[in-house]
């Protein structure tokens, strides 16, 4: 089953160390070899070829999925970022500072942010495979309601008694497309003879979708006003609206799917979870009793009498010793 790409493949990086003194006499060292993944070593910890790539892609240098060449300037670019936070990250942790109780915060937020994601990513190539964005792109297109598009040329002026010179123009023969490009004050048509294009009526404003509707192939309207001006519409072509292709709706259908899987995931989760919060006034913020460890034996205490039925002598039991005759 094909699956979708949402991570960035792995640039193949390898650095070989000492091979100009491997074949020396006497020699028998050898050459260093850096792991293929690995784009750098800060003070032995690695950063990998994924991780720029993740980057660029990121700050919008790269689409998410494309390779990274080494020799491209942005993975320099970003490689020498990378190096500068992981130093300053060691730093941190020279200093103590991840030690400090705001830190500990912090970084256990960022470590649940990046696990969730990690989560997502799982969760899409788990689910979000082409076979199902291929069902939705189907069930998309048979509950789609096409409309019908219309190919319009528009011209546009200030005045009402401008608007109808220009009809009457019209009417006696002269070109709507020369008479646009001569009078229109619309910047964005007049250039192409007034062409609007291919446009769904319905998606116009008023009244714009109503005088569009009412105009049949090859007519032109009598002129109308709106809020910026009086205007003349001609309408060239009707044709049905062709539904949008995969390509088109893909990264619709991708973002949909994603999100209804992790809508998904959260409704399972919060059903097995225990939550308590503070808006609805049942946080218990008491710790739990912990149970009493019991307490060490003393292994100095003597040990017991092999005779467990063994008692102690009653005062009765014991000879008092004779008290010595002063005389003798």
């Amino acid at each position: 089953m094909t699956r979708l790409k949402i991570t960035s493949a792995l640039v193949s990086v390898l650095l070989v160390l000492g091979a100009c003194n491997q074949n020396e006499p006497g020699t028998n060292e050898t050459p260093i070899r850096v792991n293929a993944a690995v784009a750098a070593v800060v003070n032995g910890e690695y950063i990998l070829a994924s991780e720029v790539e993740l980057e660029a892609a990121a700050q919008g240098k790269m689409e998410v999925g494309e390779a990274l060449p080494v020799d491209d300037p942005v993975f320099e670019e970003i490689l020498e970022q990378l190096i500068d936070q992981k130093l300053l990250a060691q730093e941190a942790v020279v200093r103590n500072l991840d030690m400090e109780e705001n830190a500990r915060h912090r970084l256990q937020a960022a470590r649940e942010r990046i696990l969730g994601n990690i989560l997502v990513e799982n969760l899409v190539a788990e689910e979000v495979d082409e076979a199902a964005v291929l069902e939705m792109y189907r069930a998309q297109t048979e509950l789609q309601q096409l409309g019908e598009e219309v190919l319009v040329r528009h011209i546009q002026v200030n005045r009402e008694s401008e608007a109808r010179e220009l009809f009457a123009d019209i009417q006696g023969g002269e070109e709507f497309a020369a008479l646009a490009f001569a009078h229109s004050i619309d910047r964005g048509t007049n250039a192409e003879g007034g062409l609007i294009g291919y446009i769904l009526p319905e998606e116009m404003p008023e009244p714009f979708a109503n005088i569009i509707n009412r105009t049949a192939i090859g007519a032109t309207s009598e002129p109308f006003a709106s809020d910026v001006g009086w205007h003349i519409i001609k309408v060239e072509d009707r044709r049905q609206e062709e539904p949008a292709t995969l390509d088109e709706m893909r990264p619709k259908i991708v973002q949909f799917l994603t999100l209804s899987e992790i809508s998904q995931t959260l409704t399972r989760l919060r059903s097995r979870a225990e939550l308590e919060k503070i808006t609805e006034g049942n946080l218990n913020l008491t710790p739990a009793p912990r149970e009493e460890e019991p307490a060490p034996e003393d292994e100095t205490a003597e040990e017991p009498t092999d005779d467990a039925n063994a008692q102690t002598p009653s005062d009765e039991e014991v000879e008092t010793p004779a008290t010595p005759d002063g005389d003798n």
